[in-house]
């Protein structure tokens, strides 16, 4: 296998890796600042309030993307399965 697939299939690998965790993680904060304003606001310090929200948020999250993450990840799959068979 040749260098430069190599080197460009590694690069693919970690923009899809970044592209993937983004809407979690964006989702995620958000929800954390959000609400850690109200905390601040109300006075409300229980840290299982933040922690069950932004399970609930991440979850969300990741169910209505699943479908479109999964697709991408196949056609990564498929794409780097289909230039180590032109290799040989």
């Amino acid at each position: 296998m040749s260098e430069a697939i190599v080197v460009n299939l590694t690069s693919e690998m970690l923009w899809l890796t970044l592209l993937m965790s983004l809407p979690t993680v964006v989702v995620a904060s958000a929800v954390g600042v959000l609400v850690s304003l109200v905390q601040a606001l109300t006075q409300v310090q229980d840290q299982t309030v933040q922690f069950l929200i932004k399970l609930i948020a991440v979850s969300v999250t990741l169910a209505a993307t699943y479908a479109w993450m999964g697709h991408v990840l196949l056609n990564y799959a498929g794409n780097a399965f289909a230039q180590i068979s032109r290799m040989g």
